[in-house]
């Protein structure tokens, strides 16, 4: 038979109302000593205690749990903001449940589930593909919905994103001062922030007079397709001295075709990267790149939702949260070798 409150309340010798305010984090301040809350925590382990979420949910409390939904679970960005979330959810007393999505019937199946599971928030970890329709799903059905990295302006729910303009002007700013000016472009379409990205590569350019040297070139989102058009751009006979890559794990693909190619990187091609992500600092050479700190976005997200859904925050009255990204300068860039 599972083990109850009373099984605990039992043993410890309190009352019941005493043991479920300290499992549910509910006591007041000083009302209950830090003796009887060990006691407490330490027989509801002996005894294998597990508290019902769904049953929580079905008597109009909280049921301690989250939804997260996630555009791409298996890339290493969202999962870096995932361990942000998850860190802050542990310590608040919120458990996750996770969906991994690719398409907006996917998102509204997820949003259903957690509906019926009594979630008492979701998170939206990258923008939906066709996601609109799945928008307004969550939105009508959920009161307590931020997203993550999923938006390059405001939507319909707050949002936690970093501009992504300023930290293409800061790469781009950083090759231009070290004398680059023939500048291409390395970039994919999945996702809004990546396609700002590259639009506002375009707009610099542009405003620096180098619409001749404008190259942008498309690719998946994974370091084999971008070594595949790194090799293609390598082969060229124009080859840039400078290499704007939408994201790391493409700077990781064109790094390998420039080895691969016998392209000496910085002396022959400097490259930015953008996410910072943990690998960046072991490559050959150490990449520099945009850091947009996913640990720490997944973090403010996580408390932007718990915030609203302990103060019962309506959506339309929350900011959302812009972070500013920082140029993380290594040895990847360089100034251009002379004629």
């Amino acid at each position: 038979m599972p083990v109850t409150l009373k099984d605990i309340s039992k043993q410890v010798g309190v009352s019941i109302a005493t043991v479920s305010r300290v499992l549910n984090g509910r006591e007041a301040n000083g009302f209950i000593s830090d003796e009887t809350r060990q006691r407490i925590f330490a027989t509801a382990i002996e005894l294998g205690y597990k508290p019902n979420l769904l049953a929580r949910g079905l008597r109009g409390s909280r049921s301690s749990l989250i939804g997260v939904i996630v555009r791409d679970v298996a890339d290493p960005f969202m999962s870096e903001t995932l361990k942000g979330i998850n860190e802050v959810a542990i310590k608040r007393g919120y458990r996750l449940f996770l969906g991994n999505v690719e398409q907006a019937n996917t998102a509204i199946d997820y949003g259903t589930m957690f509906e019926q599971s009594h979630a008492d928030g979701i998170l939206v970890l990258g923008d939906l593909k066709e996601d609109e329709q799945a928008v307004e799903f969550l939105t009508s059905k959920h009161r307590y919905v931020v997203g993550v990295v999923d938006r390059v302006t405001r939507r319909q729910y707050p949002g936690v994103y970093t501009d992504n303009a300023i930290g293409s002007r800061l790469a781009l700013d950083h090759l231009w001062n070290l004398g680059h000016r023939r500048i291409a472009c390395v970039s994919e379409h999945s996702a809004y922030d990546r396609r700002l990205r590259a639009q506002t590569y375009v707009e610099w350019m542009c405003e620096h007079g180098l619409e001749e040297h404008i190259h942008v070139l498309q690719t998946a989102q994974s370091p084999r397709a971008a070594y595949e058009v790194g090799l293609s751009l390598f082969e060229s006979p124009d080859i840039p001295t400078a290499i704007f890559a939408v994201t790391d794990r493409i700077a990781m693909g064109v790094l390998q075709a420039a080895f691969r190619s016998k392209i000496a990187v910085p002396d022959h091609v400097s490259i930015v990267g953008y996410d910072n992500l943990e690998f960046a600092q072991f490559l050959t050479p150490p990449l520099t790149t945009i850091n947009q700190s996913a640990f720490e976005m997944g973090c403010a997200a996580a408390g932007l939702l718990l915030e609203m859904i302990e103060q019962r925050l309506e959506s339309a009255t929350v900011a959302d949260i812009v972070l500013h990204p920082t140029l993380v300068v290594r040895q990847s860039t360089a100034a251009p070798r002379g004629p």
